[in-house]
């Protein structure tokens, strides 16, 4: 350890040995300060800085006397001379400062450099010191603005909070302070701290500059405040399908919120993995209350429809259908007849029309204008958040007809939320770039969950239960943070228990455990269950599984239990689908070729059997799959020239 211990931040002091060093005079004091921090410099330099208004002669003598003082208070080794004019702090001492520190502890120090230390009649040294002041804080902030963009750093909240606080310090009416202070809390989800921090802002700006906040300071704590609103109710238990995300549904809820009160904002495309959770995501923001005055429309694309004009946006004028029908949205003459022409109108052939229940043919461009006429009315009575499930399905029409929505109301009436695979068709990629380029859109791209995350969740979910030597770090290993491998995982052991050193399944062979405790009734209606395309009502698993209705229910009730089978309703009919791709992809694999290929048959034919019904339109592009998929590929060729020429 260095025998002089040297100050400069706050009241400057020199010990040696433990005693303070008292300097003969003010100005020797500040030559030494200055080759503390400078390191070396020469004659010229300190005359120019401590003697600027004597004449040369004069400076060099006081110079000289000054040295000599400086060699008799520290040692005649502390300043070394380089020749006949340069000096250099002798570095063999080993003399360090607070401005010797690194850049982490350099910012924690809060005290002024030099604080309270003046020259009399020496303006070149107070200048040289302000700018050191002025350094000291830019060298501080930068290190912290560098830090607080390290999203970990919201993680360690005690160390986040000494970075805003000591950025507040020197800076407490900075707007760049209270914004980047507030996301970092948010992000913690420490949303008191970041109230508290607004209104410290808040006093500091209007008693230091008799101002007031921006707009975008008070939209952001608006938005805090909704954020923590939202951080209360979204707190799942052990029974819950969904957990974690919570950041996600805040940054998608904010985003809203910004809409619904009238601030710029922009629409959000849930991008990601198959199986990574965006349909779930979606689902939990499309369930939060939105209150009065908010028109929320759900629709679902299909793959099995993905070439039929317009079917992506079935779904939502099935739900304007019967909210007119209820009285719960009032209409015009013509906004009701174009709800009336999406829902029973169908393409005609290869052209670019459009045939009506009436037999009237429209262009599509006709179609489209009249949609944007419907949604233009709507929007003068709600706000509008539409909401697609597996975009990269959405047909080529329906696309062109999204594109000219959102360019024409997005994000002013009409807000939207879609989840999209990442990588998926390459057709979707024209409109995301249409819409990313005009900042209409942003992307949120899901990813696994990390090992922290993973550790958060097992935390949360197995709290309470049988949970005893649970290794999150292996459960992350086992499941790479996959959220449906990680939910099977902890479903196991929320009903078998854990037994440490017991190796974790797989995904498939989690499946299978699943499925070996299922009867065989059960497993017989889910076989059927995978031949459908995308999902079945109870007439359709009757007609495979032949079971009286009654029964039928009962066995999906039972499946309801399960991690299977979800119930949904679609229009006035009740719907069954498997709660993931993957379960439905291994139950329909494990299924043998020749009970796929007759129940396949079996459903195209009695679908066709319904092609004098007004749903005809809609069973005709799965009739056509399942004939392929039976291997009656000559009946499937011909019901597509049909479905052209229709």
């Amino acid at each position: 350890m260095s025998e002089y211990q040297v100050a400069l931040m706050g009241i400057p002091s020199v010990l040696k040995d433990g005693k303070i060093v008292h300097f003969p005079y003010r100005k020797a004091e500040a030559i030494f300060y200055y080759l503390c921090v400078e390191k070396e410099t020469n004659r010229d330099e300190l005359i120019s800085v401590f003697w600027g208004g004597s004449d040369e002669a004069a400076g060099r003598k006081n110079l000289r006397q000054a040295l000599f003082q400086l060699r008799r208070c520290l040692d005649e080794e502390v300043i070394v001379l380089q020749g006949r004019n340069d000096l250099k702090l002798n570095q063999r001492r080993g003399i360090q400062t607070e401005w010797d520190l690194r850049d982490e502890a350099f910012s924690q120090c809060r005290e002024r450099f030099l604080d309270y230390f003046y020259l009399k009649d020496c303006p070149e040294f107070e200048a040289w010191v302000e700018g050191k002041r002025e350094l000291q804080v830019s060298r501080s902030l930068q290190y912290i603005k560098d830090r607080l963009r390290d999203p970990a750093v919201c993680r360690d909240v005690p160390h986040l909070h000494r970075l805003v606080d000591t950025w507040s310090y020197w800076r407490p009416w900075d707007e760049e302070m209270v914004l980047t202070g507030m996301k970092c809390y948010a992000q913690a989800e420490k949303y008191d701290l970041g109230v508290q921090l607004y209104h410290d802002y808040v006093k500091h700006l209007q008693t230091d500059l008799d101002e007031v906040p921006s707009h975008r300071v008070e939209v952001l704590v608006r938005s805090l405040l909704h954020r923590k609103e939202v951080s209360l109710t979204r707190k799942p238990n052990g029974k819950d399908s969904f957990f974690g995300r919570l950041r996600e549904i805040q940054q998608i809820d904010e985003r809203i919120f910004w809409f619904l009160n009238g601030e710029a904002t922009r629409s959000v495309i849930i991008e990601g993995e198959v199986g990574v959770g965006k349909t779930a995501l979606m689902q939990q923001i499309l369930e939060m209350n939105r209150g009065a005055g908010v028109l929320q429309l759900n629709s679902h694309c299909y793959e099995a429809e993905s070439e039929i004009p317009l079917r992506s946006w079935r779904d939502s004028f099935m739900q304007l259908d019967r909210m007119l029908a209820e009285g719960k949205i009032t209409l015009s003459v013509s906004g009701a007849r174009t709800i009336g022409r999406m829902l029973n109108g169908t393409a005609v052939g290869d052209q670019d029309m459009f045939r009506t229940k009436d037999g009237e043919c429209l262009s599509y461009t006709a179609i489209e204008n009249g949609v944007l006429a419907l949604l233009k009315e709507l929007s003068a009575q709600f706000k509008i958040i539409l909401y697609f499930d597996s975009l990269h399905w959405m047909d080529v029409v329906s696309r062109r007809l999204l594109q000219r929505i959102m360019i024409e109301f997005g994000n002013d009436q009409v807000f939207m939320i879609a989840t999209c695979r990442l990588n998926g068709e390459p057709d979707i990629r024209g409109l995301l770039v249409a819409l990313s380029e005009r900042r209409i859109t942003e992307n949120l791209l899901l990813s696994c969950f990390t090992e922290q995350e993973t550790g958060e969740i097992v935390d949360e979910i197995l709290q309470g239960q049988r949970n005893a030597g649970i290794d999150a770090h292996e459960i992350f290993l086992r499941t790479e943070g996959h959220p449906m491998v990680l939910a099977d995982t902890l479903s196991m052991i929320r009903q078998e228990g854990w037994r440490e050193g017991s190796p974790l399944p797989r995904l498939d062979m989690l499946i299978q455990l699943q499925l070996e405790k299922l009867d065989v009734r059960q497993r017989k209606v889910l076989d059927a269950l995978s031949l459908h395309m995308e999902h079945a009502d109870l007439e359709d698993l009757r007609l495979l599984t032949e079971m009286e209705p009654m029964e039928l229910v009962e066995v999906l009730e039972e499946l309801l239990s399960t991690r299977f089978v979800t119930e949904q309703t679609l229009g006035n009919n009740i719907i069954y689908k498997f709660r993931h791709q993957f379960y439905k992809d291994y139950v329909y694999q494990h299924l043998s070729l020749g009970k796929r290929r007759l129940w396949h048959l079996a459903i195209a034919q009695s679908y066709e059997k319904k092609r004098n019904e007004e749903r005809w339109r809609v069973l005709l592009p799965f009739t056509i799959r399942h004939y392929e998929r039976s291997g009656d590929i000559q009946r499937a060729e011909q019901l597509r020239m049909e479905q052209k020429n229709l």
